[in-house]
């Protein structure tokens, strides 16, 4: 462990005085109240250097759990070199920030490379990357639908079998269309190959990903949708489907508010469809956090920008299953397919630029829905957070 905060500590320190670079420090927190109460904390360290046509940026950290056993874990968190060839062609490398079309299907940190090529009013983009090398608590890979991966919390004696998130393989090809069809919108396409190298039986998804976002005065409007084919052994190729649906408005009121209604659904077991699988396991509710596959979402958001320094929000999502396995919960007991309603809201100040504080809470009321069993008692979440960096 030494060795390596020694290690971190020399590449941070010839970066800063070997070029002119820029660089900062973050540490941030939170304590959540659910069934229990935990903390968890991490500081890291960032660092941008300028070169002619290019920039390497490199952020560096560690994380840590205060529960009965406190233990430090580290975490290369960005490592990321990007140069611009062309005018109109430039690629990125290393561990870097990467969405796909849909914006639920793949998004996170990942290492690899991207290439874009930019012709103005079009733009086309190709990648590839590779998930066995990442911080599994971070990267939040989803689990092999054939196997149950290693869940086991991280122990320096057995690193290699305990740190490392699922291998996955992802390509990717992809474009953007500014003002097609319409002036105000904006047209996304892509397709999306997935690989599970972990697994001894095939597991493979390919997906075809659209978006289409619309803004009109004080209106906007997103579309969002996924065909995907999953393809295994056991079970050959099989279709699944998801999409997404949005719509907001800016109030007018002399404060900067909006409000919005959304609508998600993703497939489920079927006879002849899969459940939806997202490469990536992103939490679906504040309260509730069941993942997308299987699912349907209804909700309901209020976001106000209160003062320049105090924002705040509050929503509400009714959760629906679209098939009977992909979600599971012990207190589930009946076959219907309404799980419940949750009702959330979260408070943001920034008093100084360096300084970040947020408190998030809510509620899940069972009893909204007939999927839990009759006496299951509604479930409460409260998290505070904070952010500085210097």
């Amino acid at each position: 462990m030494k060795h390596l905060l020694l290690f971190l500590f020399l590449i941070f320190a010839v970066c800063v005085n070997a070029f002119s670079a820029d660089y900062g420090f973050l540490l941030s927190g939170h304590c959540t109240a659910e069934e229990n109460i935990y903390g968890r904390a991490s500081f890291s360290s960032w660092c941008s250097i300028p070169f002619d046509n290019s920039d390497f940026f490199i952020s560096a950290g560690l994380n840590t759990d205060f529960s009965d056993e406190v233990s430090f874990i580290p975490e290369l968190i960005r490592m990321e070199y990007s140069t611009r060839l062309f005018n109109s062609v430039s690629i990125r490398a290393g561990r870097i920030p990467w969405m796909d079309t849909s914006r639920f299907t793949a998004k996170g940190r990942f290492d690899g490379a991207e290439i874009l090529f930019d012709y103005n009013k079009i733009r086309f983009g190709a990648s590839c990357f590779y998930t066995g090398l990442l911080y599994k608590e971070t990267a939040n890979i989803n689990n092999s639908k054939s196997i149950s991966e290693n869940e086991s919390a991280f122990d320096w004696s057995d690193f290699s079998n305990t740190y490392f998130a699922p291998k996955r393989l992802l390509t990717s090809i992809y474009g953007e269309f500014p003002g097609f069809p319409f002036q105000r919108g904006n047209f996304y396409a892509g397709l999306l190959a997935h690989f599970d190298l972990d697994n001894s039986e095939y597991f493979s998804t390919q997906y075809l990903l659209l978006r289409y976002t619309f803004t009109y005065k004080q209106f906007d409007f997103l579309a969002a949708g996924a065909a995907e084919l999953e393809s295994t052994n056991s079970n050959g190729i099989r279709p699944a489907f998801a999409y997404s649906l949005e719509t907001g408005m800016q109030l007018p009121t002399p404060i900067r508010d909006r409000v919005s209604l959304g609508f998600r659904w993703s497939s489920g077991e079927g006879q002849y469809t899969a459940a939806f699988y997202p490469i990536i396991s992103e939490a679906q509710g504040i309260v509730l956090k069941p993942g997308f596959s299987g699912m349907m979402i209804i909700n309901a958001n209020y976001e106000a920008r209160i003062h320049s320094s105090f924002s705040s929000e509050i929503g509400a999502r009714y959760f629906i299953r679209t098939d009977s396995s992909s979600f599971i919960d012990n207190e589930l007991e009946n076959d219907f397919y309404s799980i419940g309603a949750e009702v959330h809201g979260q408070l943001l100040w920034v008093p100084v630029s360096d300084l970040f504080m947020s408190l998030t809470g809510g509620i899940f009321l069972p009893q909204t829905g007939r999927a839990m069993h009759s006496d299951a008692k509604p479930r409460l979440f409260l998290r505070v957070g904070t952010l500085l960096s210097f």
